[in-house]
């Protein structure tokens, strides 16, 4: 059984996901101009294999998330992501 996407929706709402998840997806630390509301994220799934991590294009505010077999793996591999994030340094 595949973990579908509302168990994403789910987990990306528990801690600390909604701390870091903008900042991964956008490449951006700061709240956008018009608010948090203004900002519109997609999620799409992949035919990727569970072996691959989620991937952001920082552009589109937009999230690949393969499909995992568990909520385990799911949450494991977007932290994973999250910790190997860069960025963009201007520094």
């Amino acid at each position: 059984v595949r973990v579908g996407m509302e168990f994403a929706f789910r987990c990306l709402n528990c801690p600390p996901f909604p701390l870091l998840l903008p900042v991964f997806l956008t490449g951006s630390d700061r709240i956008p101009i018009y608010g948090m509301s203004s900002l519109r994220i997609v999620i799409q799934s992949t035919t990727s294999g569970e072996q691959y991590l989620p991937v952001a294009h920082t552009c589109y505010n937009l999230l690949d998330l393969p499909k995992y077999s568990s909520k385990e793996i799911l949450s494991a591999r977007l932290m994973q992501a999250i910790d190997h994030y860069e960025g963009f340094s201007l520094a």
